[in-house]
């Protein structure tokens, strides 16, 4: 669903539609926006990332954590990447897991995750969880 404000904060970090991803979940659009575009924000906004692994939840070639400070402006911001084998196509656990703390942190930080807008890094684990029901 697009509303007002997304279209407002699509226009201030000028994002194109190919930054975004819609897709039907029952009868509801979510919109995930790709790494294209959470690299734009994070460009023109000059945020901070920083990641450090949780030791106690990384596991060799079965899981991967990292705490993920943001720091924007007078903002921080903390979150969890996680990826694992469960909850990820991709063998490279310790990249996806950094794309998807930083995607959710910079969307959070910015806006767009109170507008219903999730990192594509996140797709799958709602096609999974859809398809679950």
């Amino acid at each position: 669903m697009e509303t007002n404000r997304l279209k407002e904060l699509s226009r201030i970090y000028e994002l194109r539609g190919s930054d975004f991803q819609t897709q039907n979940y029952g009868n509801n659009p979510i919109v995930f926006m790709k790494k294209s575009g959470i690299d734009k924000i994070q460009a023109i906004e000059n945020i901070e990332i920083d990641f450090e692994p949780i030791e106690s939840l990384c596991i060799p070639n079965e899981n991967v954590a990292f705490k993920v400070t943001a720091k924007w402006k007078d903002k921080i911001f903390h979150t969890i990447g996680e990826a694992n084998t469960k909850n990820s196509k991709v063998s490279y656990l310790g990249c996806m897991a950094e794309n998807r703390g930083r995607g959710r942190a910079i969307l959070t930080l910015c806006g767009f995750a109170t507008e219903g807008v999730f990192s594509a890094d996140t797709k799958w684990e709602a096609d999974e969880l859809n398809n679950s029901k």
